[in-house]
Formats: structure tokens, C-alpha cells, sequence
């Protein structure tokens, strides 16, 4: 029972106040058809329209999702350039088999999937990272031990689920650690960091086995400093937790009132054109890292420096322009800039094999390749966050890149067996390499409507 205030159309509740139990009074908005749409303060709050605080992005947010990503992808790429050290020579194996160390990590990822829904029911996605990024450092530090080849494999199998557990959820902060309109930019600055870290732990995990005097009792080492960083990663992950869980929400809109889905919901895209872009992403990724390599040694017979800085200004270009990749998409839209970047990535690797017999050529067409890659990742993930946000999406698209990279890996280094190496292959490479152009194009055209068109609903 209330009074009302005459033309303000509000009520006061005597009693209740008196009593200390005041509701905060509904609030009267008047629709075009006439009826009135009651949006109480309560839901207001819910919504968070009353606590702007809580969804304010701070300064050291987005620096402390940058340590979390750097420390946990060090040790990755530690181990990378020094596995004959690591098992061949410590555990007398075939090289052969050496390659399941890194094989079984990216399909161990995949039984992060249901992990990260249950996290994302559960609400604890940050102490999902602080608990995996210490589990990896327990994993490694096991993996230290003379424990022997199959348990090592074993222990790297769960240990690239804890990868793409960490992985989603960081990335997933980054989506959520401003607005909307700058997701590329940031997207781009993770692409760079991740870029950057990986490739100084390729170059730590080198340094560390240089000293290696036989027995790979120096390599090993590697699992201790990964280890070590990722114990602090999930020490920083715990600390700050509370500072973490306020990005989420940071860049949404307000829930309406009324029933029906968001417009977030109704955009929301299909997860397996996004899983497939990431996969061909990597495939072409891993045949940059070892196909190319191979190409440009024995069927163009390049000298290894020359080699070396082709191959490194590709990827540098890959890592830092995706920093004005992501800021360039944020302005002209990311699905354009992802299909206008992943047609002059395939157009480059397709030219690639033409062009190697001139070195000014080769150098330009490597400076395309870098400019169409650069625009790869960032983009992808501003359309995952945009149409399929969600720690199983970013999963997802984490899992689908590692198999990407690995088939793309395994088939390329068969089909290059089949059609014969040495001096000359040189048929067979560019069979190869044009191949994959191939496949990216087409992966792109398939892609790119089926998520415009997704898009075009959304709004």
C-alpha cells in the first residue's frame, strides 16, 4: 500500500520504510504503443547499470593478462628446437618418435573441452586458470625426473590440456577487457606477445641446451624454468582473481529487460567455420616452420643465414603487424580484413615456389606472406569473440589450430616423402606449397559468407 505522488507517478511506501524494508519503486517508461514497461532498480543493479565500477577496465588489467599469457607460453616453445637433446639423446629413442612429444600435447588439448564448460557453469574460470597453470608446473617439473619416455609422453598428454585450458581463458579476458569497437587491437597486441614468447622461448630453450655436455642432463633443465613459470603464473592468476573476474561484463551491453535474446545471442555463429579457419591458420603456420625451411635449403639451395632471415622476417612481420592488423580491422571490420588477409596470404604462398628462384622476388613475396599472416590471428579472434564468445569457443578454436598444425605438419612432410627430396624436388615442394595456398583459399571462401551472413543477422 502506497500514496501517490501525483504527476510523477511514483509511490511512497510509508510502512516499509518505517520498518527499514524500502523496495526501490518501478519506474515508468512509456512505449510508442501505449503500454508501460516497469524496469525495477533491482534489475537495474543486476544488470549492472548502477555499478559502473564493477565494470571498469583498469590500467594493469590488460598488463596482467599480458604476464599470464607470456608466462605460460615460454614453455612451449622451450622445447621445440631441443628434442633430440631432450629424448633422443636422454632417452635413446628413435627421432621418429621423438615427434609424438609434441603430437600428443596438441591432441591432449582436446580433452580440455568439456573442463572448460564445466568451469564456465561453475562460474570459476579464473581459478581455472591459477589451478591449471600450476598443475602444468607440477607436470613439468615431473617431466624434470629421469622418469622414463612413456610416462614423459603420458604427463605431456595432460599437459596440453592444462595448455588449452589457460589459453582460452586468457585470451577469452583479453575479448572482454574493453569495449567491443577495440577487440582487434587487443586481439593484435595478444597475437604479438604470444609471438614474441614463443619465440623467446625457442631461443631460451636453445641457450639452456647449449651448454649440454651429453645426456641431455642440460637440456632438461628447460622443464624447470617452464615449470617455475608457470607456478607463477597461476600465483598471479590467484592473486588476482577479484581484479580479473570484474573484466567480465566490461565490454557487454546491458541486459534488456524484456524477454527474448540478446543481440550477442542472436549473432552468435556456429563454432565449426571458426574451428576450421583456426585450423587452416596452423596447417599453413606448420608448413612456414618446417616445409619451408626444407624448400628453401634443398631445392633452392640457400645458404642458412640467408635462410634463417627470410624465415625470421616472416614471422616477425606476423607477430608485430598484428598489433596494425588488429587496430586496421577495428576501423574497416574484422571479417573484411580477414578476407582481404587470408587472400594475400594464399596468394603469397602460392607465388612462393615461382619466386624462389630470384632472391629480390623471394624476398618480396616473404614480405606478402608477412603482411597477409599478420592479419590472421587477431582477426580470428575478434570474430570468435564477436559471433561465438565463450571459453569452449576459444577452446575450441585453440584445439582445432593445434590439430591444423599438426596434419598440416604430418601431410605435408608425407607428401613431400612420396613425391621424393633432394636436390630435385624441387616439383614436389612446389606441389606441395601450392597445394596448401590452395586449401586456404578455399578455407576463406568457404568461411568468410557463412559468417557474414551470420553477422548480418546479428545486426
Amino acid at each position: 500500500m502506497g500514496i501517490r505522488w501525483g504527476f510523477h507517478g511514483r509511490r511512497v511506501y510509508l510502512f516499509r520504510g518505517i520498518l527499514g524494508l524500502t523496495r526501490a519503486p518501478p519506474i515508468e517508461h512509456a512505449s510508442p504503443s501505449g503500454r508501460s514497461l516497469l524496469i525495477s532498480v533491482q534489475q537495474l543493479s543486476k544488470n549492472g547499470v548502477d555499478q559502473p565500477d564493477t565494470r571498469k577496465r583498469q590500467p594493469g588489467d590488460l598488463l596482467v593478462i599480458g604476464a599470464l599469457l607470456v608466462l605460460t607460453a615460454l614453455p612451449d616453445a622451450m622445447v621445440v628446437p631441443i628434442l633430440e637433446e631432450l629424448l633422443v639423446v636422454r632417452y635413446d629413442v628413435d627421432p621418429g618418435l621423438s615427434h609424438a612429444f609434441i603430437s600428443i600435447n596438441l591432441i591432449g588439448g582436446l580433452c580440455a573441452l568439456p573442463l572448460l564448460r564445466i568451469a564456465m557453469r561453475r562460474g570459476r574460470p579464473i581459478l581455472a586458470v591459477a589451478f591449471a597453470a600450476i598443475a602444468d608446473a607440477a607436470l613439468l617439473a615431473a617431466m624434470w625426473l629421469p622418469i622414463g619416455f612413456g610416462p614423459t609422453i603420458l604427463l605431456r598428454a595432460v599437459e596440453g590440456a592444462a595448455d588449452v585450458i589457460v589459453f582460452a581463458v586468457v585470451f577469452d579476458l583479453v575479448g572482454q577487457a574493453g569495449r567491443r569497437g577495440g577487440a582487434g587491437l587487443r586481439f593484435g597486441f595478444g597475437a604479438a606477445l604470444l609471438s614474441m614468447a614463443l619465440g623467446g622461448g625457442a631461443i631460451l630453450g636453445g641457450q639452456l641446451a647449449g651448454g649440454d655436455a651429453g645426456g641431455g642432463q642440460a637440456a632438461r633443465a628447460v622443464y624447470l624454468v617452464g615449470a617455475m613459470a608457470c607456478l607463477l603464473a597461476g600465483i598471479i592468476a590467484f592473486v588476482c582473481r577479484n581484479r580479473l573476474r570484474r573484466l567480465e561484463g566490461v565490454a557487454a551491453e546491458p541486459a534488456r529487460a524484456e524477454p527474448g535474446p540478446a543481440p550477442d545471442q542472436t549473432a552468435r555463429a556456429p563454432l565449426w567455420p571458426l574451428m576450421l579457419m583456426a585450423g587452416a591458420d596452423r596447417a599453413a603456420g606448420g608448413l612456414l616452420t618446417g616445409t619451408l625451411g626444407l624448400f628453401l635449403a634443398e631445392a633452392v639451395g640457400l645458404e642458412p643465414s640467408i635462410r634463417g632471415r627470410l624465415i625470421g622476417s616472416v614471422l616477425l612481420m606476423m607477430g608485430l603487424g598484428a598489433i596494425p592488423a588488429g587496430w586496421i580491422s577495428d576501423r574497416f571490420g574484422d571479417l573484411l580484413i580477414r578476407a582481404i588477409g587470408g587472400v594475400t596470404f594464399a596468394i603469397g604462398l602460392f607465388v612462393l615456389p615461382f619466386a624462389a628462384s630470384d632472391l629480390a622476388s623471394l624476398s618480396a613475396t616473404m614480405l606478402l606472406l608477412g603482411v597477409g599472416g599478420a592479419t590472421l590471428l587477431p582477426t580470428s579472434l575478434a570474430l570468435l569473440d564477436r559471433l561465438h564468445r565463450g571459453l569452449v569457443g576459444m577452446g575450441g578454436f585453440r584445439a582445432a589450430g593445434d590439430i591444423g598444425f599438426l596434419i598440416g605438419v604430418s601431410v605435408a612432410g608425407a607428401l613431400i616423402h612420396m613425391l621424393g627430396d633432394g636436390e630435385g624436388s624441387r616439383f614436389g615442394y612446389a606441389s606441395v606449397i601450392a597445394g596448401f595456398a590452395i586449401m586456404h583459399l578455399s578455407c576463406t571462401a568457404i568461411v568468410i559468407p557463412l559468417l557474414a551472413r551470420h553477422g548480418r543477422r546479428g545486426n
